[in-house]
């Protein structure tokens, strides 16, 4: 299906994973083997597409439902998407303002630049590559570990609860990961401001810059702080002058800053 003067797009779905890619075509395309599940329309330049109601006998039998939006390789509109139970695959695309939300499903970002950027997560996993925020990068889920790679944008937030989070190549402004139940991994951190805490689970962190950049603060009550490969009980750079913060806090599990 051929859609044209689209400038922004709405998801709605109750069990559907939808795939967004960009082609050189010259249209907005939706495309499914399953299209009459689905209500598609353009009004006032916003593509709408609503998932159907159906009962729950033929949600069981006939499981998540398949979709795919196919951009033109210019567009750059918002992308806001609103899903129960599925997932949302993009893929070298540039748009405005990404808005997403769904209670059970999977995200999979690759090659994507936008001017803000938030998702929020019940259960499910999450994984960014190759992200560009032009503003700020929020993410919150419950349950479900948290995998970005190569983000740069003016900050990224990520708050969980009983997830592991492992991050590499991010360069922010300001970077602010907070878990409970789980580790946290991260390697390649270029930030002036950079917390990572959790509640049950080590720290391990790689950072960009020399030691004596940053002022540092780690803690932990049941685990041991390694910095630069010298073990110490506690670490307070509070009235160091440093121009960058760093913060590592745990309640149960290991701190091993290093810097690179």
């Amino acid at each position: 299906m051929d859609l044209l003067n689209v400038k922004d797009i709405d998801i709605y779905g109750t069990n559907c994973v939808a795939d967004v890619s960009t082609d050189d075509g010259d249209c907005v395309r939706f495309v499914s083997a399953k299209e009459k599940y689905f209500d598609v329309k353009v009004d006032n330049g916003t593509l709408t597409v609503t998932q159907k109601s159906r009962n729950l006998l033929l949600r069981l039998i006939s499981g998540r439902i398949e979709f795919k939006l196919i951009l033109p390789r210019g567009f750059n509109g918002r992308l806001r998407y609103r899903n129960n139970n599925g997932g949302l695959y993009i893929k070298n695309a540039e748009l405005a303002d990404i808005e997403l939300s769904t209670k059970n499903g999977k995200f999979d970002i690759s090659s994507v630049t936008a001017n803000a950027f938030s998702l929020k997560m019940k259960n499910g996993s999450i994984a960014f590559k190759s992200l560009t925020v032009r503003d700020a990068c929020a993410v919150k889920c419950k349950n479900g570990d948290v995998k970005v790679e190569s983000v740069t944008a003016a900050a990224l937030n990520i708050s969980c609860n009983n997830a592991g989070l492992f991050a590499a190549d991010i360069k922010c402004k300001k970077i602010d990961c907070v878990t409970s139940n789980g580790v946290i991994s991260a390697s390649a951190l270029d930030a002036d401001e950079l917390r990572l805490e959790t509640s049950n689970g080590k720290i391990n962190a790689m950072v960009i810059g020399a030691r004596d950049d940053y002022r540092l603060v780690a803690e932990t009550y049941n685990g041991s702080i390694t910095v630069d490969g010298v073990p110490s009980k506690s670490v307070s750079d509070a009235s160091s002058h440093a121009s960058k913060k760093l913060t590592a806090k745990t309640s149960n599990g290991d701190i091993d800053v290093r810097f690179m």
